[in-house]
């Protein structure tokens, strides 16, 4: 992939039906991270489950990606990634991921970026915090009906976190 397709590539670029799943089951923060790491490989073979976990898990050990109100943003970078990939999930009981609230996290949004990309060179991934601090889409996220509906809920929050964003 050259270098230019890359830096122009938007956060909405980084999400697919596929990779949003209602319900996964984890009962700690490892299994959470564990189970969007195999969903990851599953999902492109390019990338290893073992690999994503660790750089979760590198990243985790400086703080937590836990944003409050529970929303944990886990990211990482890979050498075999070619692209900056994302899986949207919720979690079947929210798990501790040590957030300052306290809280239990029950929605994940999962980044992975290859290891020469800068995160500032995707476009909109500054909408990401602010998409997640909307608490009626929050809400909307943890009652969608299945994988399809979740997958339309984010695409259509970042479209329109995307509109305002120009627009100012």
């Amino acid at each position: 992939m050259s270098e230019s397709k890359t830096q122009s590539m938007h956060i909405l670029d980084t999400i697919a039906p596929e990779r949003c799943k209602l319900g996964l089951q984890a009962t700690s923060r490892k299994k959470a991270l564990q189970a969007i790491a195999n969903q990851f490989s599953k999902d492109n073979l390019k990338l290893v489950s073992f690999e994503i976990l660790q750089a979760f898990t590198e990243r985790e050990q400086l703080g937590s990606t836990a944003i409050g109100h529970g929303i944990a943003l886990p990211h990482g970078r890979l050498k075999n990634c070619e692209k900056p990939v994302a899986i949207l999930t919720t979690l079947e009981k929210g798990v501790d991921f040590f957030a300052s609230d306290k809280e239990n996290v029950d929605i994940i949004f999962a980044l992975l970026i290859p290891h020469d990309l800068d995160f500032r060179d995707l476009q909109g991934i500054e909408l990401v915090k602010a998409i997640f601090d909307n608490k009626t889409l929050c809400a909307q996220i943890r009652n969608a009906h299945n994988d399809e509906a979740l997958f339309d809920i984010i695409e259509h929050a970042i479209k329109e976190y995307s509109t305002k964003d120009e627009a100012s």
